[in-house]
């Protein structure tokens, strides 16, 4: 595990200028929209949280696996294989930079779309039927999963009342008018391949200083949930991990 100011990610592409090379060899063309439109992003504009808002708990894996992706793992080798050929679309930049691939499914009577996200320092998908225009839908590849019956391992879908969500996740750490929102954050030990990665990658630690920094991290998980007509209509899961 690195420190945030040193965070090694592993992203979907290799971006080199308007061309980028995709983890199992296959060439992608990408795009760099100029604003800020994606308004589905949290990696857009993040929110300052306030401390007595966030749950110390443990959140279950299972929250943040969907089509068989975790966030938590390295997400973009398995997207393209599990729901076809997409655009990368890079936005921001510095803390607000991210990375996105979307993809739609027509065939349900709300156009559903599945987006992840990179950024700095976290990984993110969104699910929502929401018709809301913004800049780059044009590039949303169709999936070849039908999207509208889509659900984390846990769960959690589009259509589902707050009570069920709370019924999955616990109560919420915020609740807004139609949006419940999950801040959670918890201290896990670092795994031993990781560990082993990491020394490999500072050899000029200190045993001390190397396991002072390194045996464990933070896990913080944000989770929204927004509703119309007491059904869910955008899900937002995103994960950061930090030293």
């Amino acid at each position: 595990m690195v420190k945030r100011h040193e965070r090694v990610t592993v992203t979907l592409l290799l971006l080199i200028g308007m061309c980028s090379v995709t983890l199992d060899g296959q060439i992608s063309s990408g795009e760099r929209p100029s604003d800020n439109s994606d308004w589905w992003s949290s990696t857009r504009s993040p929110e300052g949280i306030k401390g007595e808002k966030i749950q110390y708990r443990e959140i279950a894996d299972a929250n943040l696996q969907i089509v068989g992706v975790n966030l938590r793992s390295d997400i973009f080798q398995t997207i393209y294989e599990r729901l076809g050929h997409a655009t990368v679309v890079q936005r921001g930049d510095s803390s607000t930079w991210r990375e996105q691939v979307c993809y739609v499914d027509f065939s349900v009577p709300y156009s559903t779309y599945l987006i992840f996200e990179h950024g700095e320092v976290n990984s993110s998908f969104y699910l929502f039927s929401e018709a809301i225009p913004w800049n780059g839908r044009d590039l949303c590849a169709r999936s070849k999963k039908p999207l509208g019956i889509l659900e984390t391992a846990s769960g959690l879908h589009l259509g589902q009342t707050p009570k069920q969500v709370v019924g999955i996740l616990g109560q919420p750490s915020e609740r807004r008018e139609n949006e419940l929102r999950y801040f959670f954050e918890v201290k896990r030990k670092t795994p031993p391949d990781a560990l082993a990665r990491a020394r490999v990658q500072h050899p000029e630690l200190s045993e001390k200083q190397f396991h002072d920094d390194y045996d464990t991290y933070d896990l913080t998980v944000f989770i929204y949930a927004k509703f119309a007509n007491s059904e869910m209509i955008y899900l937002g899961v995103s994960t950061a991990e930090t030293s």
